[in-house]
């Protein structure tokens, strides 16, 4: 699997983007989150990059230096009453989690949360011990992740074994009600 896949999957998660509305006000672009109605200043919430809604398509919109640019054919510029999303951000210790994991466990933990519908964006808690173990040694051990999708709250226990002979990845996923699911890779 190439990282295109797994971009693809990080952009169909649920939960991955914020959407809302936006507005000028002065001088400034203000957004309005759609499920919350909270407002926030544009400039503050988007580092680089966002996408505006066209035609039923999304088209993205740079931030540089205070300016907004829409990338579309025909229209440059935000207006009034645009809808807005923006990619939400990872925790930087699941974030490395993720970008750790061979193809084959990445792809099993996403089937794992997706199918008792939980997303990569729902992690509020990961401790990341695979972060700390030396790459020349063989790494064993467990990471512990709290998952809540605002119906549900899960832990995962990320079991491993990583040699050069190849490794192995266990995943538990334990609802909140007390039903656990257990999924194994090995490689």
């Amino acid at each position: 699997m190439s990282q295109k896949h797994r971009m693809k999957l990080f952009k169909e998660q649920p939960r991955a983007f914020i959407i809302g509305s936006i507005e000028k006000m002065n001088t400034e672009w203000i957004f309005f989150d759609e499920e919350t109605d909270e407002a926030f200043l544009l400039e503050e919430i988007v580092s680089e990059e966002c996408e505006i809604e066209l035609d039923e398509e999304w088209f993205p919109v740079l931030h540089q230096k205070g300016e907004f640019t829409v990338s579309h054919p025909t229209r440059k510029k935000l207006e009034n009453g645009d809808t807005i999303r923006i990619h939400q951000k990872l925790l930087y210790s699941f974030e490395l989690l993720l970008k750790s994991l061979s193809d084959e466990s990445f792809f099993t933990l996403a089937h794992l949360l997706n199918s008792h519908s939980f997303s990569f964006y729902d992690c509020l808690y990961c401790h990341n011990f695979l972060a700390f173990q030396s790459e020349q040694n063989p790494a064993e051990g467990v990471n512990f992740l709290v998952f809540d999708n605002n119906d549900m709250v899960c832990s995962v226990y990320h079991l491993f074994r990583i040699t050069p002979e190849g490794q192995n990845h266990r995943f538990e996923l334990t609802e909140a009600t007390g039903k656990r699911y257990l999924l194994t890779q090995l490689s």
